[in-house]
């Protein structure tokens, strides 16, 4: 409302600038020539301004018309000099082409038709098709106005002719603007169209009046007579000012008539040597005009058939190109998993790509002679109404089918259902994308499953807890009863406390199933637990570059937990960093486990040199069925699992900060009565001493001399967890039986001397070995031994005991 109000404020100023200059015939041409040049610039500099808000052929439609009053600009220009200059108005000279390009110019751009959209892969035919239709209009201008005015004689003839072109022009103008605002009616162009036909119609009537003061030699610029262009300059701005943006579309397709619409740019080619050659024989000028019609129409004819062999070779390359996408996308959607179908509204099928073939059973042709109804389960009549309703009115249905094979088997599959429109947006396809849900539904039903046993141990848990007492009191009684000499009736009294006994164990039975009690918890060392579950990965990790480091605490850590569990969870986290550091680029990894008390618990520390967790995926990782590792490596279970063992032993899984790769802690609590490790155990006192021997009860034997004596104890049964604990704690003593002195190419010896020079060496040996002869700093130990023999062996070797046994 604002621009047609300042529209209309513009007119009425300029009429009483023109009713203020009447008297100034000279100074009254210099406004009027000005105002006629400054409103036809207003169009292309609002163009200019907003073209990068417009894509495609709305973009082109407001360049044409730009184009074509940047060229009014130039021949006005040329028509004002010589009015001014030379005191005539030149109506046949050069600048008139150029002056009649601001009428012929929308009219072609109009073939863009931008009420369509954008339309990106069709501008460039579009843009051929409009400089054929803008080439014809020269053609007939040049052919009957300004060749026929070459000649003195025919120069009336020829003006009149040209203001019949001109109005001629505007009608058609006017015409075509009225069929796009039709076409356009739903959509926002309609105004923009609107604005255009004002300033045309208002055009075509002023212009009329003003042809008529032309042909008596009674126009003067400056006038009223100039809103014959003002008017149209002025809607064509307001219109552009007010075009909305193009909507940010996907790069479609062509529609296959836009690809082939090639008769509408060769019909220029052939109307020009129609009209060319046939008006020529029909009137003849004389010469030389009419060899330079013959010259003009031969020109255009070669120039239009230029045109539409350039639009030619660019279809075959759009063609070409569309054939390629249409390939591709042919491809990807026989490639899929998911199951597509096309259907006609009718529900007749089109085509069906190689999954849905699969899932339903069928062959091509069977598939194309059924219906999509007969394809699904029950409630057909209903189901088509509701997705034919969903489709027209949202665009899109979605839902939950059940497919009927060819076998009569029935599956569920998820469906998305859209429908594909033609221009006028009739339903022409239906497009249903579906996925075999079957195994989704198996999954959820384990979920299902899963918390209704989770729900159901929270009952048993709190019923066997409530049971526990009755029967204790019952258990008790009896016993008491059947310790009274000569009690009447014993054997019922036994039947009773064994059958309570009975229940008792089923009682014990449902706590382990619930998690909130276990037989099978005893005490156990927390070190114990890491450096077997490390054996049982060393070899292996060491075979794939990945160093692995134990360093466990150098006294107990007793917890009360079921062995088997914690063994689990330990290995869960091992295996976690082994896969993390397989899965990066790195030659080279390591791992390192250690225990340690902390803050009244057990802790279980594994730490690995990987890529670490990503902050987005830390909340994620303890997640049941969550995981990173590619399809089929991994369940997703095990950190879920390791941390409900984890909370049901009363203790916490973590990951704690790192600052390279992943660090996870294990805390458990210490057994109930259990004290705190002492400080003093962990002092330089307390030396380390390290047994190597196979037989579990020399070991033991050795494991409590000295620890009489004052040493941290350490015993293994092989040569490489006797590596590893030396690795990760250095001892000062290492007795050691000399039949494993050197295995599988390993020098016990040798390997610990060169990474401490300062361990002492006592090797125990039989009657059969002891003769030979010992190795240097080595002290022998003959079996069968004594304490005192033990004493003087490590005294023999140089070894402070901390405490005398």
């Amino acid at each position: 409302m604002k621009c047609l109000t300042a529209l209309l404020a513009f007119i009425a100023l300029y009429a009483g600038a023109s009713w203020l200059l009447g008297p100034y015939p000279f100074a009254r041409s210099i406004f009027g020539n000005t105002a006629l040049v400054l409103t036809a610039a207003i169009v292309p500099v609002i163009v200019v301004r907003r073209r990068r808000q417009w894509a495609g052929c709305q973009r082109l439609f407001w360049d044409v018309v730009a184009i074509g009053m940047v060229l009014w600009i130039v021949g006005h220009t040329g028509w004002a000099y010589y009015q001014l200059r030379f005191q005539q108005q030149t109506w046949l000279q050069w600048h008139t082409l150029f002056s009649l390009c601001a009428g012929f110019g929308p009219l072609v751009a109009l073939l863009a038709r931008p009420h369509r959209g954008i339309r990106q892969d069709a501008v460039a035919p579009i843009a051929m098709t409009i400089a054929a239709y803008a080439l014809l209009a020269v053609f007939v201008y040049s052919y009957f106005v300004l060749l026929p005015s070459a000649i003195p004689a025919a120069l009336p003839a020829a003006q009149a002719r040209l203001l019949y072109f001109v109005q001629a022009n505007r009608l058609l103008l006017l015409i075509a603007i009225a069929a796009a605002i039709w076409f356009a009616r739903r959509t926002p162009w309609r105004a923009i169209y609107l604005r255009l036909a004002i300033g045309v119609a208002v055009g075509f009537v002023v212009r009329g009046v003003a042809s008529g003061a032309i042909a008596r030699g009674a126009y003067e610029v400056g006038t009223l007579y100039d809103l014959a262009w003002i008017a149209p300059w002025l809607c064509y701005a307001w219109a552009a000012f007010e075009t909305p943006p193009s909507p940010e579309e996907a790069r479609d397709l062509e529609t296959p008539h836009e690809i082939a619409s090639v008769g509408l740019l060769a019909l220029p080619s052939l109307l020009i040597p129609l009209i060319g050659y046939g008006v020529l024989n029909i009137e003849s000028i004389g010469e030389p005009v009419d060899s330079f019609r013959l010259f003009l129409t031969s020109l255009t004819t070669v120039a239009a058939l230029g045109l539409v062999t350039l639009r030619l070779a660019v279809q075959g390359g759009e063609l070409q190109r569309s054939d390629a996408r249409l390939q591709l996308l042919a491809a990807a959607t026989e490639h899929t998993g998911d199951l597509i179908v096309i259907t006609h509204p009718d529900g007749t099928i089109e085509h069906a790509n190689a999954a849905f073939l699969r899932a339903f059973g069928y062959g091509r042709p069977a598939l194309r002679s059924l219906n999509f109804v007969n394809l699904i389960e029950g409630g057909v009549d209903t189901l088509r109404r509701d997705i034919t309703v969903d489709v027209r009115d949202k665009g899109i249905w979605r839902g939950t089918l059940r497919g009927v094979r060819q076998d009569g088997s029935v599956f569920p599959a998820a469906c998305t259902v859209t429908a594909l429109r033609d221009a006028a947006g009739r339903i022409t396809h239906f497009v249903g994308v579906a996925r075999d849900i079957t195994e989704d539904l198996k999954l959820r039903d384990q979920l299902v499953h899963g918390e209704r046993l989770s729900a159901i141990g929270e009952l048993i848990a709190g019923v066997a807890h409530e049971i526990n007492n009755p029967l204790q009191t019952i258990i008790g009684c009896t016993e008491l009863m059947l310790d009274e000499p000569e009690g009447a009736n014993r054997n019922d009294l036994e039947l009773v406390r064994k059958e309570a006994m009975r229940a008792g164990q089923i009682v014990r039975n449902l706590l382990a199933f619930a998690r909130r009690g276990s037989p099978d918890r005893v005490v156990v060392d927390l070190n114990d637990l890491v450096r077997a579950t490390a054996a049982l990965r060393e070899y292996h990790l060491r075979q794939i570059n990945i160093a692995l480091t134990v360093r466990c605490a150098p006294t107990p850590l007793p917890v009360l937990a079921n062995r088997e569990e914690i063994r689990q969870v330990i290995l869960n986290l091992l295996l976690n960093a082994e896969h993390a550091i397989s899965s990066s680029d790195a030659e080279r990894g390591a791992i390192v486990m250690q225990t340690l008390h902390a803050d009244g618990q057990q802790v279980v520390e594994v730490s690995d040199s990987g890529p670490g967790i990503s902050p987005e995926l830390r909340g994620r990782i303890f997640e049941p069925f969550f995981t990173t590792r590619e399809v089929g490596e991994g369940t997703g279970l095990g950190l879920s699992i390791s941390l409900g063992i984890a909370s049901a032993h009363g203790g916490t899984l973590m990951l704690v900060d790192s600052t390279q790769g992943a660090r996870f802690w294990l805390a458990l609590p210490l057994p109930p009565g259990a004290a705190a490790p002492q400080v003093a155990a962990s002092t330089p006192s307390a030396l380390v001493a390290l047994i190597v021997d196979a037989d579990e009860a020399v070991r033991t034997l050795l494991a409590k001399l000295l620890e009489r004596r004052g040493f941290a104890v350490h015993a293994v049964d092989g040569l490489e967890p006797a590596l590893s604990s030396a690795a990760a704690r250095p001892p000062a003593v290492v007795v050691y039986d000399a039949a494993l002195a050197v295995t599988n190419g390993i020098d016990l010896h040798a390997s610990l001397s060169q990474t401490d020079a300062t361990i002492h060496f006592v090797m125990m040996a039989d009657r059969a070995t002891a003769a030979a002869p010992a190795r240097r700093g080595v002290r022998v130990l003959e079996k069968p031994f004594t304490a005192t023999d033990l004493d003087a062996a490590l005294a023999d070797a140089g070894v402070a005991t901390p405490r005398a046994g």
